[in-house]
């Protein structure tokens, strides 16, 4: 898979969603990549792990009732298609096979 080198990672809390209250966007490249949001950090967390094993929740920074948009993590990662595609940020990387036929 390509590596698109480093990108700014970042888990934002939005207030004006509590339905879905978490997101995660990426910056690089010269463009901006956005995952859907989701309904807890916990399920955030999960796929997070996923895709970047080593991961330590322990470097968010959460508020409890924050009344307002914040961001809770960010950092400079490096992330090839497969893990951009595991966080919802990319469509599934193309298949090598090539195209299927119906």
């Amino acid at each position: 898979m390509p590596n698109r080198g480093a990108l700014r990672i970042v888990i934002q809390h939005l207030h004006a969603n509590p339905r879905f209250p978490w997101r995660l966007v990426a910056y690089g490249n010269g463009r901006i990549y956005r995952s859907p949001e989701f309904e807890s950090m916990e399920r955030l967390l999960e796929t997070f792990r996923r895709a970047v094993p080593g991961f330590a929740p322990g470097v968010l920074s959460i508020r409890n009732e924050a009344d307002e948009t914040y961001i809770a993590f960010t950092a400079d990662i490096e992330l090839d298609d497969s893990q951009l595609s595991i966080l919802g940020l990319i469509d599934s990387p193309p298949d090598a096979s090539g195209p299927s036929s119906i």
